[in-house]
């Protein structure tokens, strides 16, 4: 509760009910760099349940990170109604400590999704299903540089890959320095 008023989160960060450390832990590093969103340990808690907790927390939907051989795969996001509205295929996804190992820092706040200028239509796509789910903007500029905010914020990168796919990564707005986790994009589907 701040100056008397309830925050309620855009998003809920939580994983698929069969887990790991490793998917723990990028839901732990999600949460640290995403500021408004509410992070919670599913248990054995079914679709029905998470769409209804979703509801009481009025937030947008909750994003359930899934797995494949130990590793984060899938990031479902998930409406109060129960829909999965957008799946994101992750490549792989490396964990803070393993970008940044010295930024242990919780942010206070978002300067924005980014996107590299000149980026292809499924970046820009990512970009603003992220924009939308966590109530931010979305811009494009030339690099994370560019980003001028005085405030112990994280600020969301993506860029187009040689490979095809979409790099997404978290960067300290005051100093410039990529935090992570970065994460290997593969494809986006949609369920309308």
């Amino acid at each position: 509760m701040i100056s008397g008023r309830i925050i309620l989160p855009s998003l809920l960060i939580t994983t698929s009910r069969k887990t790991s450390n490793r998917v723990r832990s990028f839901a732990r590093d999600l949460w640290t760099v995403l500021p408004g969103t509410e992070r919670f340990n599913r248990g054995g808690m079914g679709l029905t349940e998470l769409a209804a907790r979703v509801g009481q927390s009025g937030a947008n939907a909750a994003l359930v990170i899934s797995m494949w051989k130990g590793n984060p795969s899938l990031l479902i996001f998930t409406t109060s109604t129960g829909n999965e509205v957008v799946t994101i295929k992750m490549e792989s996804a490396k964990l803070k400590r393993e970008v940044n190992p010295t930024t242990n820092t919780r942010f206070i706040g978002n300067a924005g999704v980014f996107i590299k200028s000149g980026s292809s239509d499924i970046t820009r796509e990512l970009g603003e299903i992220l924009a939308s789910f966590l109530n931010i903007e979305m811009l494009e500029i030339a690099q994370p540089e560019d980003v001028q905010v005085e405030k112990n914020w994280s600020l969301i990168w993506l860029e187009d890959m040689p490979s095809g796919k979409i790099l997404w990564t978290h960067y300290h707005s005051r100093t410039g320095v990529e935090i992570g986790p970065r994460i290997r994009v593969v494809s986006i589907r949609r369920k309308e």
